[in-house]
């Protein structure tokens, strides 16, 4: 996947696929499919909240939710 982009559940899924692919291949270490799902897990966590988000906007008007990037990090 390139970086910098927008990505879609179906990339997502698509990758997903291609790492077990790989793995039955073995073209790639179990511990390198287990890093790589847990950023799939990680993505889809995000994609979630977004979900989340959009709906919370829909159904409960003027609700001030923050942007993620908004968030400044304290360390």
């Amino acid at each position: 996947m390139k970086s910098n982009t927008k990505v879609t559940t179906k990339e997502l899924l698509s990758h997903a696929f291609d790492m077990m692919k790989l793995l039955k291949a073995k073209a790639i270490s179990v511990e390198e499919a287990k890093a790589q799902a847990n950023l799939l897990k990680q993505s889809n966590n995000i994609i979630r909240y977004e979900l989340d988000r959009a709906i919370a906007l829909q159904k409960f008007d003027g609700i001030e939710i923050r942007d993620i990037e908004d968030l400044e990090t304290n360390g």
